[in-house]
């Protein structure tokens, strides 16, 4: 039964390979030749930042891999390497008759070069057509390189644990030695975690890869690379791990974000591995690395939970939007999963500005005078919705200024009402925010999501950190970008990428929400995002339950989301050491940008044409003549929108160049505040 098997199955596997060996591209040499050069990723200002799919990887000759590495790995994976011609009859067969038996485990029966072939060119799935591809493949390497050559070539290529690719990484990582130094124990522990990296890594399971070590030197012994007391020797010691300091490349969410984006726009995950191309992208090595660096600082470590609150931040540049810096968590090492552009999450208060923005655009000014009092107010569905602030007190009439300075949520909730959801969700739309739910018995064209940022399905911290871009940049809303141009092997530009640009707002009202919001950092709930030399507009956001805090704030040049938070939604950041709130994300967010500020030149916010500061009645909301008024303050408006009264009206008409400016008045920018003490707030 067992011979019949085996016969048929080689019969098989002829007939295939002449179907495959017909279809097989004429660039083999040239696809092998390239995993020396895969495409590699620079930054704005031509650094090198690493590649697409390996993060340590050091491509060394086979003159400098010890000699007793390639003897034990020839020993443990492929002991007929220098025999075959690529594939091992003996092997297939042994293989075909395990994996055709019913019930049988899948073994394989692979050779080196048919490794090889595999990790080069074709996928690691486990068929039978795969099986065949890999024969095929192995027998033209062979016919192309001699057996030196493919073993450099494989060496090079081995996945080797903790982001090694080749065994000079992994020699490096675990020894801090080059692979030409190592010892006879050393070389049989490398060898050993070739075929299952993870499982025989020392650093996960000594024990594992103490006993796999073992295996490799008996099979050396066995195939007499090495004599019995060798062998014996090299069981006895231990293993001795001697690992170089933490030089992991930074950058590793922004390189996947970069792969994924390139796939979507045409290119082929087959080009970008073995195209060689040079990516130059929009990330600034400094800003990324000051950036992580925070993360690892400042992300608050909680010695009471279980699972610890993670982070994501993003950096844009205003006038580009093209991208600075992204984390998408704690550590790439402890997590892929990028949660700066694939974690949508409730934004709470951060929302808030886009209402306030609509207002704006629809007559209402920063002196508008609003009541912050108990609402009740009766939903669609019949029920009774009270909205609260976060200190379940309340002011009386405030401007729009005090109001978004201290996130007063009633205030919001009545501009909503006034100038109606569909509107603001409109605007919203505009600017960016793409993930709004608009259908449905749950949506997002209702009070609360919109007016206190209980979004149904969330943003991102790159949504929302670009949908704040049209506030520094006089209402431009540009589209986030990652990759300025790919050039291939030969130096010739295959793709170029030009920023998309759309006036969202007037630029009127983006200065004057960005007058307002620098108020939210010098006297609101943003104080903790202060930078001495900088002026900073930003907004902070808390979702009610506590299980998200942002801050999204911004200088003249730079734009930057920062959302702290647990991965489940349902677990809030309420600990028995410390509530985690937008006040930390402010402070994490004033960190990261002192940082990556520094050495910038000093601006201002663009203040455009059109914009009137005056003196404003904070009891009324009106303008008026400032120099007969103690009691007022100066207030930024749309020219064009002014809400005079008769006095200044009467004084305009007899002096029209005579308003008080900021500077003769004496008087600062900004509404007096009748509120208490500031606190962690949503």
């Amino acid at each position: 039964m067992k011979r019949k098997l085996i016969i048929i199955f080689l019969i098989f596997v002829l007939g295939a390979t002449v179907v495959y060996g017909a279809t097989l591209p004429k660039n083999m040499r040239q696809k092998l030749e390239n995993i020396r050069t895969a495409s590699s990723v620079y930054d704005r200002n031509g650094k090198l930042i690493g590649n697409l799919y390996y993060y340590r990887r050091i491509w060394t000759p086979i003159s400098k891999i010890s000699p007793l590495l390639q003897k034990a790995v020839v020993s443990i994976e492929d002991a007929r390497f220098y025999k075959h011609n690529g594939i091992d009859l003996k092997g297939i067969a042994r293989a075909a008759v395990h994996n055709l038996i019913p019930g049988g485990a899948m073994e394989g029966g692979s050779t080196i070069t048919q490794q090889l072939a595999k990790i080069s060119l074709l996928s690691s799935e486990r068929t039978v057509s795969r099986k065949v591809q890999d024969i095929t493949l192995a027998l033209q390497i062979e016919q192309t390189y001699s057996k030196q050559e493919i073993l450099e070539l494989y060496l090079n290529s081995v996945y080797l644990a903790h982001g090694n690719v080749g065994v000079e990484a992994a020699s490096r990582y675990f020894f801090n030695k080059s692979a030409a130094d190592l010892n006879l124990s050393e070389a049989a522990l490398i060898a050993g975690m070739i075929r299952s990296p993870e499982n025989y890594s020392p650093l996960k399971n000594m024990a594992t890869a103490k006993k796999r070590r073992d295996l490799v030197l008996k099979k050396m012994a066995e195939y007499k690379y090495i004599t019995q007391a060798q062998a014996k020797a090299a069981m006895a010691t231990g293993i001795k791990i001697v690992k170089q300091n933490n030089n992991a490349t930074v950058g590793g969410y922004f390189l996947d974000y970069v792969k994924e984006q390139l796939i979507k726009q045409g290119f082929t995950e087959e080009q970008l591995r073995f195209g060689g191309y040079k990516i130059y992208t929009t990330l600034d090595l400094n800003a990324q690395k000051a950036a992580e660096q925070t993360m690892a600082a400042q992300l608050p470590k909680i010695a009471s939970a279980k699972i610890q609150p993670q982070g994501a931040l993003v950096s844009l540049d205003v006038k580009s939007g093209e991208i600075l810096a992204m984390v998408g968590g704690r550590s790439y090492a402890g997590s892929q999963y990028n949660r700066a552009v694939k974690s949508y999450r409730q934004p709470g208060s951060a929302v808030k500005p886009f209402v306030y923005a609509t207002a704006l655009e629809k007559g209402y000014t920063a002196a508008s005078i609003i009541e912050d009092k108990p609402l009740s107010i009766v939903l669609e569905n019949g029920t009774e919705w009270s909205p609260e602030n976060y200190d379940r007190t309340y002011r009386g009439p405030i401007s729009l200024r005090v109001a978004l300075r201290h996130s007063v949520n009633t205030v919001a909730v009545q501009l909503l009402q006034d100038i109606g959801p569909q509107t603001v969700a409109e605007q919203m739309e505009r600017m960016g925010i793409t993930s709004l739910v608009k259908k449905g018995a749950v949506n997002d064209i209702n009070l609360a999501p919109l007016a206190l940022g209980g979004l149904t399905k969330g943003v991102t911290p790159l949504e929302l950190a670009a949908a704040y871009l049209p506030f520094p940049n006089l209402g431009v809303y540009v589209e986030p970008t990652a990759v300025r141009k790919v050039v291939d092997r030969n130096g010739k530009t295959v793709k170029k990428y030009t920023a998309k640009k759309r006036a969202v707002l007037s630029a009127e009202t983006s200065y004057i929400m960005t007058m307002l919001m620098k108020d939210v950092v010098e006297q609101g709930t943003g104080q903790r995002a202060k930078l001495s030399q900088y002026p900073v507009a930003g907004k902070t956001g808390t979702s009610s339950d506590y299980t998200n805090a942002w801050f999204v704030g911004y200088t003249p040049q730079v734009v930057t989301a920062v959302w702290i938070g647990n991965d489940r939604q349902d677990m809030p950041m309420k600990y028995k050491e410390r509530t985690i709130g937008s006040a930390t994300a402010a402070q994490l967010w004033g960190a990261y940008m002192k940082s990556a500020m520094a050495g910038r030149q000093v601006v201002d916010f663009i203040q455009p044409p059109g914009i009137v500061w005056a003196d404003v009645d904070p009891k009324t909301g009106l303008v008026v003549p400032g120099i007969f008024n103690r009691d007022t303050y100066q207030e930024v408006f749309n020219a064009k929108n002014i809400p005079a009264s008769n006095s200044y009206k009467i004084w305009n008409w007899f002096f029209p160049e005579k308003q008080a400016p900021e500077d003769e008045s004496g008087k600062k920018p900004g509404a007096p505040d009748p509120s208490t003490p500031d606190v962690e707030q949503f």
